[in-house]
């Protein structure tokens, strides 16, 4: 008897650790395509400074991250981008964030119909 509560104690014990992990998952997933939108913004808004701004960008932020991925010139490119596909798009704003980065490279790259995408 001891040994069956036992068991369902632990099994309740590794759902909860499972579900937190996936909702924490979730959660910094959004809080990533919430970031990359912000920096798109301060990119598209600084066009000005040309091509090189972005460049220049990136290699600041490889000094100061030298550990962290996802600041690359070509990722900096997606986010301005992903900036300027969805920043008059309040809704899209909430559909994306719920996909990971990777696939909404994919999306934008492959569909090029924003309402499409929402089916995605």
């Amino acid at each position: 008897m001891l040994e069956e509560n036992f068991k369902q104690i632990i099994n309740i014990i590794k759902s909860d650790i499972k579900a937190t992990r996936l909702k924490t998952a979730i959660q910094v997933n959004h809080n990533l395509i919430e970031l990359y939108f912000r920096l798109g913004k301060i990119l598209y808004d600084n066009y000005e400074y040309g091509n090189k701004f972005i460049d220049e960008v990136a290699r600041e932020l490889k000094l100061e991250y030298p550990n962290a991925t996802g600041y690359s010139v070509r990722n900096l490119k997606y986010m301005k981008k992903f900036y300027t596909e969805y920043n008059d798009d309040k809704v899209m704003q909430q559909l994306v964030a719920q996909v990971p980065w990777g696939h909404n490279v994919v999306l934008m790259d492959k569909v090029k119909d924003k309402e499409i995408r929402k089916i995605y």
